[in-house]
């Protein structure tokens, strides 16, 4: 298992899988995630049947757990099973303030004694500031070195720029500190906020979107399928992922001005918005960026089809932001 590239979308239930495809296939996907177990409890058919289908459809599987408070150390039969069936890795998903550390410490001594490859683990968690307990990670590192995926998900107050610049990619030195390296940083989006799961306005996910883009990632994925409405797909599809744009690995930025760089310097393109004023008018943008009109509503149709509106050539609302590029 080498480091992952690609963009990958969650699947939370074996129903979701079509959509999951569907997805994944208008947004260049190139991993789908399976879960294979919750808890103690693990899923055998659906693990069996899915990386089957996974792998027909082109498409790389990776399994995941969800842990929780109960029996914690018991998830080591969906992990070991998972990679034994043809998962390419398995995702130990951490679910905020259900899990006690001790009880991770016995999942991560049944995991190193059945010698399972640690290159083959990936943790995703909450960035280091929403964690109550920073235990559960330290418990945890030791075995997953594949790598960390950080939930950046909206809610609670929380802006892009705050959750993906500073509590995830400026908190590096002290993450590498408790996991005995820099991990490798594979981001998890999502639309979604509140207690409820409101989904967000496309406008409103779009900073989520350049967030990731602007640090070069090579893999991030979504979560999860069921969950992210066909409007947001296009922003998801406009990300490029720096791997795939160059061949190789990405390197990493620096300061404030982060881009997305390839092994060789060359910056990778990114999708460009700008924020609509009062005077703006859908023909005066195509206008002043050279734009095919096509070009303009296969990226921006989304903002009037979500509201129901027709495309009006000269409506527009006042700080809706439109791709340009």
């Amino acid at each position: 298992m080498t480091q992952l590239c690609g963009k990958g979308v969650w699947v939370a239930h074996s129903s979701d899988l079509e959509r999951a495809v569907d997805m994944a296939m208008r947004i260049g996907g190139t991993h789908l995630m399976i879960k294979a177990g919750h808890g103690p409890y693990y899923f055998p058919e659906v693990t069996r049947e899915m990386v089957r289908r996974v792998h027909a459809l082109g498409l790389y599987p990776l399994a995941w757990v969800q842990l929780t408070d109960h029996a914690a150390q018991e998830a080591h039969k969906a992990v070991i099973e998972s990679l034994t069936r043809g998962y390419e890795a398995v995702v130990l998903f951490l679910t905020p303030n259900r899990v006690v550390p001790a009880q991770l410490q016995g999942l991560a001594d049944a995991l190193i004694n059945a010698e399972v490859p640690a290159q083959r683990l990936f943790l995703a968690s909450q960035p280091l500031p929403y964690l109550q307990d920073r235990g559960a990670l330290d418990a945890l590192v030791s075995i997953c070195q594949g790598g960390w995926m950080p939930l950046c998900f909206p809610g609670e107050g929380r802006s892009a720029q705050q959750l993906i610049d500073q509590d995830v990619y400026h908190a590096m030195g002290d993450l590498s500190l408790i996991w005995g390296k820099t991990p490798d940083i594979y981001p998890i989006l999502s639309p979604r906020e509140g207690a409820q799961g409101e989904v967000l306005l496309p406008e409103d996910f779009i900073p989520w979107v350049e967030g990731i883009a602007r640090h070069g990632v090579d893999f991030f994925s979504v979560y999860h399928a069921a969950s992210v409405e066909k409007v947001l797909w296009p922003m998801l599809q406009a990300i490029n992922v720096a791997c795939l744009e160059t061949g190789g690995r990405a390197a990493v930025a620096r300061g404030d001005d982060q881009i997305s760089q390839g092994v060789n310097g060359g910056a990778v393109p990114q999708p460009v918005y700008v924020t609509v004023t009062t005077s703006d008018t859908v023909w005066g943008i195509i206008s002043r960026h050279n734009l095919k009109r096509e070009q303009f509503w296969t990226w921006n149709a989304h903002l009037w089809d979500s509201r129901g509106l027709p495309r009006d050539p000269d409506y527009l609302q006042e700080g809706w932001r439109i791709r340009v590029k």
